[in-house]
């Protein structure tokens, strides 16, 4: 019964700190009323509570951007604490951008969330790895073929309706993927940019239905937000659980 109590309290810990702790990792591309082919198309990558506002820097190791596969180049912007870069658009079909915020262990301890791990750390009470997925869809010359492709990211954000084409007041579906099989995360959330400045606020929540599906309400105009967490316990010598984050951006137009 007390063994009970404590795995329960455990989860029960797991599930509280993994959902509240840490910034989102957002692309955000520069906002144009259309995007052509040929373009030279400046993004940033931001880590934030409040969006699409960057609150922090990334490590310089642990970020990466690509563009059609190939690695893009990120330069530090630290005045704005975001990782800059810049593509070259392609016509034909719909842009797929994405970026990876790798793997970072931080602990719970006696003095509250450090980075690190029991090796690095003294009070330890529960280690995490945050892994961090971004993925954002722009139309390109009106082309939106191909929205729907996949990327292989560990945790995947893939609409199903076409975000491209969607205006204020339409429903738009998504699925989620782990290791490219479908997954129900318990919390969908999804925002717009200029929404609000308090921190972890969201335009819209829902959940899950059906084998990893939610439908996203699109309330407003702008560059919208959609984010999901999975958690896995994946124990190790540094931590206990691995909580997988995925955002994907696109653009409502008015």
């Amino acid at each position: 019964m007390k063994k009970s109590i404590i795995l329960m309290c455990l989860a029960l810990l797991l599930a509280t700190t993994s959902l509240a702790f840490g910034h989102e990792f957002i692309f955000v591309p520069q906002q144009w009323q259309s995007y052509h082919a040929g373009q030279q198309l400046p993004f940033s990558l931001a880590s934030s509570h409040a969006f699409m506002h960057s609150e922090e820097l990334e490590a310089k190791e642990t970020v990466e951007a690509s563009y059609d596969g190939n690695n893009i180049t990120l330069f530090p912007n630290k005045p704005y604490f975001t990782w800059d870069g810049s593509v070259k658009l392609k016509g034909g079909q719909a842009a797929v951008l994405s970026a990876h915020r790798k793997g970072v262990v931080w602990s719970k301890t006696t003095k509250g969330w450090q980075e690190g791990d029991r090796s690095t750390l003294k009070g330890v009470m529960l280690s995490t790895k945050y892994e961090k997925f971004a993925k954002c869809i722009l139309p390109v010359d009106g082309e939106t073929a191909n929205f729907d492709r996949k990327l292989g990211d560990l945790l995947e954000i893939v609409p199903v309706d076409n975000p491209l084409t969607a205006r204020v007041g339409d429903d738009i579906r998504v699925k989620f993927l782990f290791k490219g099989k479908t997954v129900a995360p318990e919390h969908v959330f999804a925002t717009y940019n200029g929404f609000t400045d308090v921190e972890n606020a969201y335009a819209y929540t829902t959940e899950p239905y059906g084998d990893g599906m939610a439908k996203i309400h699109i309330s407003h105009p702008g560059l919208w937000m959609i984010r999901v967490q999975h958690v896995i316990n994946e124990k190790s010598d540094n931590y206990e659980s691995h909580a997988i984050r995925a955002t994907l951006t696109f653009p409502v137009a008015k």
